[in-house]
């Protein structure tokens, strides 16, 4: 009798245990998708707050006009993706390290094919 009384209290043990390792996986899963959320949330309200960083990109052959265009860029761009934002440069110099110089006095620098910083007009 006390044998049977010890198996089924360890039963429940094992039991109560498996219930609980559950319960905490799946916490964490929760708790990782409420971190996703909140930077989903975040970027969302930035734009919603800052309406300019949402502009539409201006058609290219003009887009170096507009200082908003040259906000869009990121150093994981390549040329193409430069010249649709900013449309195609007065004149291009260099090889694997490439300038790019605008009318306005901007200036895109790519390293290897990627953007690898920029100087905004007026600066």
């Amino acid at each position: 009798m006390i044998k049977k009384i010890i198996v089924i209290g360890l039963l429940s043990l094992v039991f109560a245990f498996n219930s609980y390792a559950q319960d905490s996986y799946r916490i964490d899963q929760l708790e990782k998708e409420i971190q996703e959320l909140k930077l989903r949330i975040s970027k969302i309200e930035s734009l919603l707050s800052n309406p300019s960083s949402a502009q539409k990109i201006v058609p290219s052959g003009g887009g170096w006009k507009y200082i908003a265009n040259w906000r869009k860029l990121s150093t994981d761009m390549n040329t193409s993706d430069v010249r649709k934002i900013l449309g195609e440069p007065y004149r291009v110099d260099g090889g694997r390290l490439a300038y790019w110089y605008y009318k306005n006095d901007g200036r895109v620098i790519f390293l290897e094919g990627k953007v690898h910083r920029w100087t905004e007009p007026g600066q």
